[in-house]
């Protein structure tokens, strides 16, 4: 585990770097709205492609159209999500509810393990997103690993590793609506919940049902349609998605506290994905300013090597997994260090402070 003596905390970073960036990088982008309605339309003639029951080529055409930009919505929900597309909080959550469903992911959830949690805890013990410590090594965390990360104990290339996004979304539902009374125990952390929340998520839910029973129709109300357009293209998003996801922290150490950029790997990937992922291989960048207009982050990469260089960690993505299937299984920690059961009380603001204190200074 990283010692505090080695990390610096989020506000020594953004002193540093926010005087050197314009104040049109922390403008909303509602520009962004017209890129998501595309990549809807994408997927409508995916459905529409498929509604005429065409050869299987074409099926996998259709399937692998629907999936890539299943997976840019995501990446849009959470440019969104972080308030960095739309300001209005009314319109912002109607949109996340709605982006998050179409891939079958909770808004409320997301918010409250990735904006209000992950953020807050970036690879510390109270982040859910962490790998299992050596200490809680079992047979379910042990499953889970070998079927779901890339590590050196696994099948190299192990294919399932691309389809995480999907346990991934499934343990911290669960663990969410029935905190406190059968917790998975393969998430790491779980952040507290409230009745209200829990409530919202059932309802979010219900809501990803409806517009899978949309998209069964859409394609004709054949299952065979359905299986290519939702399930088939679902494990396209969640490769695609995992891609960047696993470089983001996992070659990263734990840490005593939150250290945006110790903790945090970017990747470089052809400027062609960067345009149509939205930058999302700036990851570092992103945690550092998380309500910044993502076409910024170039300029925050180049101001990280100039004045962080020996802590700044940016591979290429080819790199970045190839070191990933060398890791260890699960992180070696002293004995000392155990999670806590729940976070900080205040962690529900925590994000939004960070948002706030990022466009100010």
């Amino acid at each position: 585990m990283k010692p505090s003596s080695e990390l610096l905390p989020h506000a020594v970073y953004v002193r540093e770097l926010r005087p050197l960036l314009p104040a049109e990088a922390f403008a909303a982008q509602p520009s962004q709205l017209w890129v998501i309605l595309g990549h809807y339309l994408i997927v409508i003639t995916g459905f529409l492609l498929l509604r005429l029951q065409p050869q299987w080529g074409l099926c996998i055409l259709a399937s692998l159209l629907i999936g890539h930009s299943f997976g840019c919505i995501g990446f849009l929900a959470h440019d969104l999500s972080h308030n960095s597309i739309v300001k209005n909080r009314t319109v912002r959550s109607v949109l996340e509810a709605f982006l998050w469903a179409t891939i079958l992911i909770p808004a409320t959830m997301w918010k409250r393990v990735h904006n209000q949690s992950h953020h807050v805890e970036t690879n510390t013990l109270n982040d859910p997103d962490r790998e299992c410590l050596e200490s809680e090594k079992r047979f379910s965390t042990l499953l889970y690993s070998r079927t779901f990360y890339p590590h050196r104990k696994t099948i190299r290339w192990n294919p399932m590793v691309g389809f995480h996004l999907i346990p991934y979304v499934i343990r911290n539902v669960v663990a969410a609506l029935f905190q406190g009374v059968t917790e998975p125990v393969i998430v790491p952390f779980t952040p507290i919940y409230s009745l209200r929340q829990r409530v919202t998520i059932f309802l979010e839910l219900l809501l990803a049902l409806g517009m899978q029973v949309g998209v069964f129709f859409a394609v004709g109300g054949r299952w065979r349609e359905w299986v290519w357009a939702s399930p088939s293209a679902y494990l396209v998003t969640s490769t695609v998605v995992m891609a960047y996801i696993f470089t983001n922290h996992f070659l990263n150490p734990l840490c005593e506290h939150s250290d945006p950029v110790v903790g945090s790997t970017s990747v470089e990937v052809p400027k062609f994905f960067d345009v149509l992922h939205d930058n999302f291989s700036y990851h570092t960048e992103h945690h550092l300013f998380p309500g910044m207009n993502p076409k910024y982050y170039p300029l925050v990469c180049r101001l990280l090597r100039d004045k962080f260089s020996n802590r700044y960690n940016r591979l290429s993505l080819w790199e970045a997994w190839r070191r990933l299937w060398d890791r260890e299984e699960f992180i070696h920690t002293e004995s000392k260090f155990h999670s806590t059961s729940s976070p900080p009380l205040p962690l529900i603001q925590n994000e939004n402070a960070i948002i706030e204190r990022t466009n100010k200074q």
